[in-house]
């Protein structure tokens, strides 16, 4: 693993590395989370509330007017009965 030495300015900023901006899409103006621990540091990328990045992922997929609880309820019932028939077939 890279180790980075950063020189801390006078307000304790500090530059990360491109490299590691890069890697862990740290871009001008993103927050990150400042975790102390026992061996030293930890700085993370803050994941923004990432329940909510995945609203409206599945747009389109299904009619509004079919909520996803009545989809999965519908597709356990097709499972259950196609494995019945598959069971009393093979008897």
């Amino acid at each position: 693993m890279t180790e980075y030495i950063v020189d801390i300015r006078e307000r304790g900023e500090l530059t990360i590395p491109k490299e590691l901006r890069e890697r862990y899409n740290i871009k001008f103006k993103s927050k990150v989370k400042i975790i102390p621990k026992a061996e030293g540091i930890l700085i993370k990328p803050e994941v923004i509330n990432p329940i909510g990045q995945l609203k409206g992922l599945a747009e389109g997929v299904w009619p509004d007017e079919v909520s996803s609880v009545d989809l999965i309820k519908e597709i356990r019932k097709r499972a259950d009965l196609e494995s019945r028939e598959k069971f009393e077939h093979s008897n």
